[in-house]
């Protein structure tokens, strides 16, 4: 079990904020609606409207945290594993079976969550604010909003609050449910650390590997020097996620199927990980150590990835996209690629890069189109 830093200090202040007035809000507003009898109604109208000009404050910098952070992104809705996600919820659950989605740094919220949280946000939370602000001030002295009747107003702003009641009581439910232990995620969003179980983690620094080398990608492209591509994206990571471990981070990227290597300009293997050697079906790195690459390659393949190889020598960072790779044992399989060169006293002097397997989803792909061309060919016998 090992911990992931996921959630940022403004965010979590944020979300206990707004959990507080939204509560305060809650609280006032059924006793103003005479639900019950707790605070006296004049004390609770006052406290209501305090509440409510904390809760606008609070949306303001809420948006301008969102949009200067780019975590508005979070909330693009997606129907990726949206199906998955809600028959994970309906039955999965209740069955211990495994997540549909991994919770990250840059997707921290599953397709389901985002349609929701998104529609709180530009429908539920915008249409509550503004029949709360008609309600208080109608027929007020000055520029008051004139109704002829407050009777509507009243039921879509009760309605609302239901439907943040009922929210509220979902939203509880399952972060008790579907955390590593029942508190486990209260307690990620109070101090920011995420526990998660390996194969949790071997995503999130999978994907947050992906992201660094993009960025360190760009810096090359914009002119910068860097060298050693995988420990500068290590870094990267490493200062964004702030992964707990027992071990040195950089076990992180053995255990996974984040494969790394490094190859002299001649085109000898320097150095390989375990996660590497693993792809390979190799016992060792001695088995592989002053090999060519070339071996790894069919001809055809061997004189594309050639062509990548002089850009790189050149100084340019390539993402060379999916590629086939020849196992030790005869066998096949797919990985993307990224390769950087590597700069000693300012001359290049090897190229090392990083590999995500992918075979399976190439593999999905393939049956996929043989699929279709055999559904293509029976119909075209129908139709003879």
């Amino acid at each position: 079990m090992k911990k992931v830093y996921i959630y940022k200090l403004f965010e979590r202040f944020w979300h206990w904020s707004q959990a507080l007035i939204i509560g305060g809000l809650g609280l006032t507003g059924f006793e103003i609606h005479g639900s019950y009898n707790l605070l006296g109604f004049q004390t609770a109208v006052s406290l209501h409207s305090i509440l409510a000009w904390a809760f606008l404050v609070l949306i303001v910098f809420a948006i301008f945290w969102h949009i200067t952070s780019g975590e508005w992104r979070q909330y693009v809705p997606t129907t990726k594993l949206l199906k998955e996600q809600f028959m994970y919820y309906i039955g999965g659950i209740f069955r211990n079976a495994p997540h549909p989605t991994n919770k990250t740094v840059y997707n921290k919220f599953n397709p389901l969550q985002r349609m929701i949280y998104l529609g709180l946000k530009i429908l539920v939370i915008p249409i509550m604010v503004l029949s709360g602000f008609i309600y208080l001030y109608f027929h007020y002295p000055k520029f008051g909003i004139e109704f002829d009747s407050l009777q509507t107003i009243a039921y879509i702003h009760t309605f609302g609050a239901y439907i943040l009641l009922a929210f509220i009581v979902a939203h509880v439910y399952l972060t008790t449910v579907t955390g590593v232990n029942t508190f486990s995620s209260i307690k990620a969003m109070i101090f920011g650390w995420e526990e998660m179980e390996d194969e949790e983690i071997k995503v999130v620094v999978e994907e947050e590997m992906e992201v660094a080398l993009k960025i360190i990608k760009s810096k090359l492209h914009a002119g910068e020097t860097r060298s050693n591509i995988l420990d500068t994206a290590l870094e990267e990571v490493e200062g964004k996620l702030g992964v707990m471990r027992e071990t040195f981070f950089r076990d992180a990227i053995s255990n996974s199927s984040a494969g790394y290597f490094c190859i002299s300009k001649e085109g000898y293997y320097k150095e390989v990980n375990e996660a590497w050697l693993s792809l390979y079906k190799y016992d060792s790195r001695d088995e592989i150590i002053g090999k060519h690459y070339r071996l790894s390659r069919s001809e055809e393949d061997f004189r594309e990835l050639e062509q990548t190889v002089a850009h790189v020598l050149q100084g340019e960072t390539m993402s060379h996209g999916e590629v086939k790779r020849i196992c030790k044992d005869g066998a096949e399989g797919f990985h993307t690629l990224t390769l950087s060169p590597v700069y000693i006293d300012n001359e290049i002097n090897c190229f090392e890069g990083f590999i995500i397997d992918t075979t399976a989803k190439h593999l999905a792909e393939r049956e996929m189109l043989k699929k279709k061309i055999r559904i293509a060919e029976r119909q075209k016998k129908n139709d003879e």
